[in-house]
């Protein structure tokens, strides 16, 4: 939860997969998404709003003790919310540094306890049975430091970011026992992205290609649980300028759109493909 919670610059769908488990040791793959943005308010009033949303899907392995001991598969469902304000101090006319304060929310729950609870709500009764019941109930309260550069020319638009998030985690309410707890997990990252015009007009605008790159360290409970401490992303994609149709919502116009591919690696032999969609406002 604490991979999902935790803010990165672009949105991404990323499904990792270990192949060297066997298949009597349950489903290995561990869906993580993420989805979010942050903007600056105005530059002359510089207060920075953001807002990311998680959805992460994995397995992990339950013993049920009865006449018998099996194993069941209970697939895990984790939705993440986590809201963020700071204040960009500028530095020089390219370069600025935001302190930010994250709040986080989050729940989990069995593919069994989930179902259970649309068919209780459709019957307007409760069920108390032990699958339906696992589930837990997550709040949190961290902050970041942000340190952004951006340089911006007729030829290339070059942005580079590096920010470290800590967020400490904690259960609630009426969550399952057994998943009880805190934890704190830490990311620290640095992100860049090169953009040039492909000599292509598309809506009347420049069509670009983009190129990216970035690299995130993982710290605490976060490295404990997804089993790799660093990871690096390298990918490219294309760029459609559609700022002359003022589209958008909230007094925030789209400016461009990005489609990406990316490739992921990571310690541990930990590799992956991710698909991410940028918006720029």
């Amino acid at each position: 939860m604490g991979y999902g919670a935790i803010p990165t610059e672009s949105g991404t769908a990323l499904q990792v997969n270990r192949s060297s488990l066997g298949p009597d040791e349950g489903d290995p793959t561990l869906t993580l998404s993420q989805f979010g943005f942050g903007f600056e308010v105005d530059r002359s009033f510089p207060l920075w709003l953001e807002i990311y949303g998680s959805y992460m899907r994995y397995d992990p392995r339950t013993v049920l003790l009865g006449e018998a001991t099996r194993d069941a598969s209970v697939r895990w469902n984790n939705f993440t919310t986590t809201l963020g304000v700071g204040w960009d101090f500028y530095l020089a006319d390219s370069l600025f540094v935001t302190p930010i304060l994250n709040v986080a929310g989050g729940y989990a729950a069995s593919d069994t306890s989930l179902a259970s609870d649309l068919l209780a709500r459709r019957r307007d009764r409760s069920d108390s049975s032990v699958l339906s019941d696992v589930h837990a109930n997550v709040w949190g309260l961290g902050g970041s430091l942000m340190l952004n550069y951006f340089n911006y020319s007729a030829a290339r638009q070059i942005d580079f970011q590096a920010r470290y998030t800590q967020l400490r985690l904690q259960t609630f309410g009426d969550t399952l026992p057994a998943a009880r707890g805190t934890s704190t997990s830490s990311t620290f990252g640095v992100w860049g992205q090169y953009r040039w015009p492909t000599g292509i007009e598309v809506f009347r605008r420049p069509l670009r290609w983009v190129a990216t790159a970035a690299a995130s360290s993982y710290f605490g409970a976060q490295r404990e649980t997804t089993g790799f401490a660093w990871s690096t992303t390298i990918g490219g994609g294309i760029e459609f300028d559609v700022g002359r149709y003022e589209f958008g919502a909230m007094g925030l116009d789209v400016s461009r759109v990005q489609f990406l591919l990316n490739y992921l690696y990571g310690d541990g032999n930990v590799t992956g493909v991710s698909f991410g969609l940028g918006i720029i406002f």
